[in-house]
């Protein structure tokens, strides 16, 4: 049921403290709290004094976390400075003004891994420093090996945390397409992932109609397409001149 203090005012745990109703401003100072899990918490909890963020994220190896980083670096910093554009290299340097806890469901996976991503940005820690900052508090903490992996993304990318941004980076888009079918609405939706399939070099992979064979997504982009009606299916007109 422990709260691990992991530096300054920031906090990570289990959820257990909270289902158990512990009082963790009067006893940690606590007023804000990230939620890094799809269920719900006690309503006691996501109302004031608290201020409460849900990233509804599963552990597993499909999730693109790396996509709520912006969300919850602004509200670490909100947290912590009394503003959602703290500066990054000036933040280490700045006192924080309150605490917040960020959790998951057992404390060891997503919440780590979105503090790594606060730390490596506005702390300047490499993602190892970031993990051992954790761990040499709470050693269990073990982040799984897809978000490793976006970590390491997101460390090689000099922590760039914007979505509209990384859309536009190509190994980014890459990895988002690569992490599958989870994914498929939030990339549907984005003008960002779409392409011009004469753009695209170096593809390692092709998805074509099964229809008219036209090419749908490669490993770097989708191209936007419109299966053809029965009488344009050019398998069904190939058919038609076999029968004749």
């Amino acid at each position: 049921m422990s709260v691990y203090r992991i530096l300054g005012g920031i906090y990570i745990s289990s959820v257990e403290p909270l289902d158990k109703g512990s009082d963790i401003r009067k006893e940690h100072g606590i007023e804000y709290i990230i939620s890094v899990q799809k269920q719900s918490v006690p309503e006691f909890y996501v109302k004031a004094p608290y201020r409460h963020l849900q990233i509804p994220v599963d552990d597993d190896e499909k999730s693109n976390i790396i996509s709520f980083f912006e969300q919850t670096n602004r509200f670490i910093c909100f947290a912590l400075y009394g503003n959602y554009n703290q500066v990054p290299n000036t933040a280490k340097l700045a006192k924080h003004k309150s605490s917040i806890l960020i959790h998951c469901n057992a404390g060891c996976c997503r919440s780590p891994t979105v503090l790594a991503a606060f730390l490596m940005k506005y702390y300047q820690m490499s993602l190892k420093v970031a993990l051992y900052a954790m761990k040499r508090v709470k050693s269990d903490v073990c982040p799984n090996n897809s978000f490793l992996r976006q970590l390491k993304l997101y460390e090689e990318l000099g922590c760039q945390d914007s979505p509209k941004i990384l859309r536009g980076i190509p190994i980014y888009k890459q990895m988002v397409l690569e992490l599958g079918y989870d994914n498929h609405e939030a990339i549907v939706k984005s003008d960002d992932f779409y392409g011009d399939e004469s753009t695209n070099f170096d593809v390692t992979s092709v998805l074509r109609c099964k229809r008219c064979r036209i090419t749908l997504a490669n490993s770097a982009s989708f191209i936007p397409h419109e299966p053809p009606s029965d009488d344009k299916d050019k398998q069904a007109v190939f058919m038609e001149g076999l029968s004749l």
